[in-house]
């Protein structure tokens, strides 16, 4: 099976590490409220946060950027363009199934909609405080065609419906996003991306946004991570199992998974913290491979 040809994705550092994204089996909400990594309460609202979500941003900040990264935040695009990298196949011919198309505008759609509370910033000024909070969009707008309209109610004809692969779609990133993501933003390899889903694909993210907490490893040319694990970073990743030890063996199949995935972890183990009762995400990672190590105009690039 051959992967789109994108290179890479890319998305903001507090959206990768926002704890309100529902990936995995478990039935989505709509308003989902749980504590971020700095203990204050986030939330999200008015519409679910998912998988398509993720992926679908991850892509519209990356084309954005592809596009000259402009500070209005506008992106032009095709449903064709999106449906390929998302879910194609480099063959001619190939188009996004009804399904794939559904998919993705309900995505788009999802991330007009959703209100999330970021904690601890003003958005407006750029303050940061441990009382702040700020309550805001990520896609401010989004165009599309009446024929675009017709095809989504099933009322188009075949012909409508290849002129799609041509009809632009234009959305609009919230200006707060735009401001943050010209100050520096993760950049992920998208052939990983594409081979990992849910919660290995979620851990994944988080621990990209964290690459900068990575200390030195106990041989050379490698960076280690201990993460405790708590109920709070269970709920982040979207774990909620009723025993925590359920959570701990989906935790664990996601770090191998992630270590069968991604050449640039060494290993991911979940361990019994010394001394503890607890446990923790041991994380091995190779010095090459850290966000830190490349940077693109203030974007930290990771492959």
């Amino acid at each position: 099976m051959a992967l789109p040809a994108r290179k890479t994705g890319m998305i903001d550092r507090d959206l990768a590490l926002f704890p309100g994204w529902q990936l995995g089996s478990a039935p989505q909400r709509k308003r989902i409220e749980r504590r971020d990594l700095l203990g204050a309460i986030a939330r999200a609202e008015r519409a679910p946060l998912g998988e398509p979500e993720l992926d679908a941003l991850t892509w519209l900040t990356q084309e954005w950027w592809d596009q000259g990264g402009s500070v209005d935040g506008r992106v032009r695009f095709t449903w064709y363009e999106l449906g390929r990298d998302l879910y194609g196949r480099e063959r001619a011919g190939w188009s996004p199934s009804g399904r794939h198309r559904q998919l993705m505008q309900d995505a788009i759609d999802n991330l007009h909609a959703v209100v999330i509370t970021l904690t601890c910033v003003n958005v407006l000024t750029g303050e940061s405080g441990p009382t702040l909070r700020s309550k805001v969009h990520i896609l401010e707008s989004v165009v599309d065609h009446d024929q675009l309209q017709l095809f989504r109610a099933g009322q188009a004809d075949a012909a409508s419906i290849g002129a799609l692969r041509h009809d632009t779609v234009e959305i609009k990133l919230a200006d707060w996003l735009v401001r943050q993501l010209l100050g520096g933003s993760l950049v992920l390899d998208w052939r990983t991306l594409r081979r990992l889903s849910g919660t290995a694909k979620r851990l994944w993210y988080y621990l990209g946004a964290r690459s900068d907490e990575f200390g030195p490893g106990a041989l050379p040319g490698e960076v280690a991570l201990a993460i405790d694990l708590r109920p709070d970073l269970y709920a982040s990743l979207n774990l909620r199992a009723a025993r925590e030890r359920d959570n701990r063996a989906a935790l664990r199949a996601a770090s191998q998974r992630i270590n069968h995935t991604d050449p640039s972890y060494v290993k991911l183990t979940v361990v019994r913290n010394p001394g503890h009762e607890a446990y923790q995400l041991r994380v091995t990672r190779r010095r090459a491979g850290l966000v830190d190590t490349a940077v693109i105009e203030g974007t930290a690039v990771t492959t």
